[in-house]
């Protein structure tokens, strides 16, 4: 220790500049490495960064203060008066501080690397166990020194995805923020978009320590999610989070993986976004660009002095200039075929980091959801593809309900782009050992972006606790297993919770709540449900518990359904489901089929205008099958009514049946287009409802004289 200490020292010798890995055009450490970052334990610690072609780099990661000193001496005078400062005003503080016993020591360690033909640099150091003591990382070649403090050792995820991924819109945050004191917590956020890898992050960025001022401007599921395994794992935890609101599953994906994909949608989008980019590189093209724009505006500026000089004449005020809009820069779009992924994921693919929390889907809801079936598998592929790791963990968190609440399932089976995103999410990650669907549909609202992010990233932590920690917690609601058909009945069978099923695995007798899932309100009405015959049409269902071939189940039946053949749950938007597993974790979205989903895409305005009206058409049949449902369901249901109302009572119901009846052949006389059809296409028909409306009100005298009430 005290040799490579010794050595150490020697290697840096005297400072002649001190840079936080800042472009220097001499030596610097890639972006991603700045003050108050975290490295992954229980990883190789890969060290990179950049100075000039062939050159000599040595790189030095300590946990000893003499050798941090020796490397940025301005940069521990500064840190030194941040945490022992007193306020001027004399005000009482209080800083969270952690107490370690026994702390993991990392020796201090230097290993030598030559820069490439392009300058590129990087060494890999032994794993290391978490750690909240400080560390520096140093790097010299010639009389340059670049170097980052203040760096701890924990659990590094990177948090993806879109808007709910990258907003700090939540409902508790005012109470939360203040509470916030976690230095052992590190955050670090940027977004980009480019149409090639890209080596490093093109912009600098700056880890920040958790605190009550500093989570103000988090995220608030990364920071929530960040917190919660902070808190359980008790070692330090860094979030990087590129979401960018709005961007589509195709731009978290490698281009190799997109190009693989046979599917003409696919290939359209990427031919199309090819020959963009290509015109950018073209000079010449890019003249044509800019030129036929600067026409464009100078055309606009004519025409408003037009406008501007009518409205003088005839005493109206003046309209504004709208010019334009000048072209932008496709290579750096915003969501292009793996534009985020080259920008912000390629760039740190060298890091060591313990898994990816995706969150995206919202955007693939609106006409994408076609092109999202070949998308979204190539996500989880791609990221474990650059990060070097097979088993990377891949938790996707599902979206939220948002729209109109309990639609009917006639439309929403054909018009929910959420339900077909949520379900794609768990088609592809259903056999994923290290890969899971996170639902979420109980904290959405009216607002795409619900302020109920708490619960999302807690849904997540679990699922991260359990399957990535082997944590002893429960992480998922009960999931579907199989369906069987018997007596003009669907049964579903479901797993249970691993942890739930050991604690109950010694009881002879279970009861169905320790095995099934249950109502959230308790003893309720089971909701979510639909169910279908042959002929593929979706009707709601009721639920009870029950036993087939002596295993607990649930029963599906309708009355307008004879012969089931399929179910679905939360088939929705906004799903009516209540279904909860132990410790009210919701039940994740399924289906039983694999029929065909409606298409919904938008690729080119052909494609988009023929997708809407087939989705328009399907809408409207939709709500004519629900109307339909309905009635028959009514006419169901109006006989049991009466027995129960007029119980014991024949006069009663003979009089309240006839009423109806009454009632439907007036109906008949009442619509002036049904009657007319009726008297002109059939004219014995006609004469039968009038002989009926007779036999009815003689019917109705007889039925005063029959005793009763």
């Amino acid at each position: 220790m005290k040799s490579i200490l010794l050595a150490s020292l020697v290697l840096l010798g005297p400072l002649t500049s001190i840079t936080n890995g800042a472009e220097n055009g001499d030596l610097r450490m890639a972006k991603i490495f700045a003050d108050n970052m975290v490295l992954q334990q229980q990883k190789p610690i890969s060290v990179w960064g950049w100075t000039k072609p062939g050159a000599a780099v040595s790189v030095t990661i300590t946990q000893q203060h003499q050798v941090g000193k020796q490397g940025m001496t301005a940069y521990q005078q500064q840190t030194k008066a941040r945490v022992h400062a007193v306020p001027e005003n004399g005000e009482y503080v209080v800083k969270i501080q952690y107490a370690e016993q026994n702390p993991p020591r990392l020796p201090t360690q230097t290993l030598q690397a030559k820069a490439n033909q392009e300058g590129r640099w990087q060494v890999r150091f032994p794993a290391a166990k978490a750690s909240f003591q400080p560390t520096w990382i140093i790097a010299s070649s010639d009389d340059t020194v670049v170097a980052v403090q203040n760096v701890l050792i924990g659990e590094i995820w990177v948090c993806a995805g879109q808007s709910n991924m990258g907003w700090g819109n939540f409902n508790r945050k005012d109470r939360e923020a203040a509470s916030a004191d976690f230095p052992g917590l590190r955050y670090v956020a940027w977004d980009d978009s480019y149409y090639k890898p890209l080596e490093d992050i093109r912009r600098t960025i700056n880890w920040q320590e958790c605190s009550p001022q500093t989570a103000e401007r988090f995220s608030a599921v990364p920071y929530l999610y960040g917190m919660f395994l902070h808190r359980y794992l008790k070692v330090p935890v860094g979030v990087i989070n590129v979401a960018r609101g709005g961007t589509l599953g195709q731009t978290w994906c490698l281009r190799d993986e997109l190009a693989n994909i046979d599917n003409p949608i696919i290939k359209t989008v990427l031919a199309d976004y090819d020959a963009d980019t290509a015109a950018w590189d073209n000079p010449q093209q890019l003249a044509t660009i800019m030129a036929e724009w600067e026409k464009s505006v100078e055309v606009a500026k004519v025409e408003h002095e037009q406008r501007v000089a009518k409205a003088k004449a005839d005493g109206k005020p003046e309209p504004r200039l709208r010019l334009p809009k000048k072209p932008g820069d496709p290579r750096s779009g915003w969501s292009p075929p793996a534009g985020l992924f080259n920008a912000t994921i390629m760039p740190i693919r060298h890091l060591g980091i313990r898994g990816v929390l995706y969150y995206q889907g919202e955007n693939n809801n609106f006409m994408r959801w076609t092109r999202y079936e070949s998308t979204f598998p190539k996500v989880p592929v791609s990221f474990r593809q650059a990060f070097g790791e097979e088993n990377l963990p891949f938790g996707c968190i599902s979206q939220p309900g948002w729209g109109n609440f309990d639609l009917d399932p006639e439309v929403a089976t054909v018009a929910e782009g959420y339900a077909i995103v949520r379900d794609i999410q768990r088609r592809a990650l259903a056999d994923d050992p290290h890969g899971d669907m996170i639902a979420t549909y109980p904290t959405g609202n009216s607002y795409i972006h619900p302020a109920e992010k708490l619960p999302v990233a807690e849904y997540a932590s679990l699922w991260a606790l359990a399957k990535v920690y082997k944590k002893p917690v429960q992480h998922i609601g009960n999931t579907y297993r199989e369906m069987k058909v018997q007596d003009h009945k669907l049964y579903l069978f479901f797993d249970i919770d691993p942890i739930v099923k050991e604690r109950w695995k010694n009881v002879t007798k279970q009861a169905y709540w320790q095995v099934l899932p249950c109502p959230r309100e308790g003893n309720a009405e089971f909701k979510g449900f639909i169910i279908a015959g042959k002929d593929q049409r979706w009707y709601p269902a009721k639920g009870r518990h029950t036993k087939l071939d002596g295993n607990w189940c649930i029963e599906l039946t309708s009355d307008l359904v004879t012969e089931p053949v399929a179910a679905r749950y939360g088939w929705a938007n906004w799903p009516t489901g209540n279904m909860v597993g132990r410790n009210r974790i919701p039940m994740p979205t399924f289906r039983t089929d694999n029929w065909p989903i409606p298409e919904g895409v938008n690729y080119s305005k052909e494609a988009q205008d023929q997708s809407k009206q087939q989705l328009q058409e399907l809408r409207q049949l939709g709500e004519q099958q629900a109307l339909d449902r309905k009635i028959r369901q009514a006419q169901v249901e109006l006989p049991r009514l009466e027995g129960e109302l007029y119980r014991g009572d024949v006069k009663g119901q003979v009089q309240s049946k006839l009423s109806r009846l009454e009632t439907i052949l007036a109906e008949m006389q009442q619509d002036k287009w049904l009657s007319g059809k009726i008297r002109g296409d059939h004219p014995e028909l006609a004469k039968s409802i009038k002989a009926l409306q007779e036999n009815v009100k003689k019917l109705k005298t007889q039925a005063k004289a029959i005793p009763g009430k």
